[in-house]
């Protein structure tokens, strides 16, 4: 008889499990750069996917003391870099 709840049985992981497994490798992440004041931020983050085991850049903006966060995350390190002077620049943080 089969389990029910398929417990000890490996099942591809959710849509929602993987987004959340790159937001702890990003929160754990070294920033590479990192712009910060008045409570705003932007940081350019590396990390590796577990996924496709590729190095991945995240782009994490902060614009008042935490209450909105937005995290974009690219496979090309040119793109993200931009994105990343971009809200710099957005932000006044220069």
């Amino acid at each position: 008889m089969a389990d029910p709840n398929r417990a000890g049985l490996a099942s591809p992981l959710s849509p929602e499990m993987r987004r959340l497994g790159k937001m702890r490798l990003i929160a754990v992440a070294e920033p590479v750069r990192h712009s910060e004041q008045d409570g705003k931020s932007v940081s350019l983050t590396q990390f590796d996917d577990p996924e496709t085991g590729k190095a991945r850049w995240a782009v994490e903006t902060i614009e008042s003391y935490g209450l909105t966060r937005e995290i974009r995350d690219s496979g090309d390190e040119i793109a993200a870099g931009l994105w990343a002077d971009a809200e710099i620049m957005r932000l006044g943080l220069i």
